[in-house]
């Protein structure tokens, strides 16, 4: 009776759960940059040595690690690694297309800026007086927005802005596998586990709504 017996996991406090938690989180968190750093990083140091414009010029280094993350699975490399890279890879074609977008939608602007200087100047020119505020504005919009749409209707603007969203929604993509696979590592509910509660949530209450109707419709 005088021994008294060790606490089980299960009444232990909640404060000592949470810190061997903690501490399980961050020895992984360690473990992943370890992998990291030892099967990505000489590859993408040794490209960016290589091109040290890498992250500009074009797709090259993001299909570089497409291709790389694509091949032969080797058992040193672990899978949130090759989730990873891809995901680095689909971020820096997205700064890319963002780029050639900024560039495509910053034409109009330059060219309307132009023409509001000229149309400004013809009048100084003409000798006719200077127009207030009010009028100067209502000149610069009338330009500008015939610059936009007619930017808008070009097919560079459509090129661009088709990537830029392809480019966005593949990030997205990869972005929700790591989260997958990080998820399934610390045995957590993903993203779609919580899509498919929600989505059934909604079917419940569709199906208790139509319940209740019929059944004020058998009361009247």
């Amino acid at each position: 009776m005088g021994d008294k017996s060790e606490p089980t996991p299960a009444s232990a406090s909640p404060t000592a759960q949470w810190a061997e938690m903690w501490q399980t989180f961050a020895e992984s968190s360690k473990q992943m940059a370890d992998a990291w750093s030892g099967s990505m990083g000489p590859f993408m140091l040794g490209r960016l040595m290589e091109k040290p414009a890498g992250f500009t010029a074009g797709n090259e280094m993001s299909e570089a690690i497409e291709k790389m993350a694509q091949g032969p699975r080797l058992a040193d490399v672990w899978d949130i690694d090759r989730k990873m890279a891809l995901v680095f890879g689909a971020w820096m074609e997205m700064r890319q297309k963002l780029s050639v977008y900024n560039a495509v939608t910053s034409a109009p602007w330059n060219e309307a800026s132009k023409r509001f200087v000229d149309a400004m100047s013809a009048m100084a020119s003409e000798g006719k007086p200077v127009p207030n505020w009010r009028e100067a504005f209502a000149k610069w919009s009338e330009i500008s927005n015939e610059e936009l749409i007619r930017n808008q209707r070009t097919d560079s603007f459509l090129q661009a802005q088709k990537e830029l969203l392809q480019a966005g929604l593949k990030l997205r993509n990869r972005q929700d596998d790591v989260a997958e696979a990080a998820s399934a590592m610390f045995g957590l509910p993903s993203r779609k586990d919580f899509d498919d509660v929600t989505r059934q949530l909604t079917e419940l209450r569709r199906e208790v709504r139509a319940l209740s109707r019929r059944a004020n419709a058998k009361k009247q």
